[in-house]
């Protein structure tokens, strides 16, 4: 398996500089609290199924998505590693 840690750090520092705050499904928080995790199977089967869904390409920069039912919507920053090919979201760090 590659390892995605030096590119996920690259992009990590890019979102925390040029943010002050980032989106996490129904809330912002401050970026300096977030970091990238490893996007959940069951949350990938979700953003697949939706007809408007288009995988990341690998290495070319977070996306920011927005899901919406109804009177709900979710935002997740989501970005596909180079190296792996591997989903990854932005969520806040629980260690902080």
């Amino acid at each position: 398996m590659i390892d995605d840690d030096d590119e996920l750090k690259a992009v990590t520092r890019t979102l925390h500089s040029g943010h002050d705050t980032l989106p996490f499904i129904t809330g912002l928080h401050p970026a300096g609290t977030m970091q990238f995790r490893r996007l959940p199977g069951e949350m990938q089967a979700l953003l697949e199924s939706s007809p408007d869904y288009q995988v990341p390409d690998p290495g070319l920069g977070p996306v920011w998505l927005q899901l919406a039912s109804g009177d709900n919507a979710a935002e997740l920053v989501v970005y596909r590693a180079r190296g792996s090919g591997t989903l990854y979201v932005m969520a806040p760090d629980p260690g902080r």
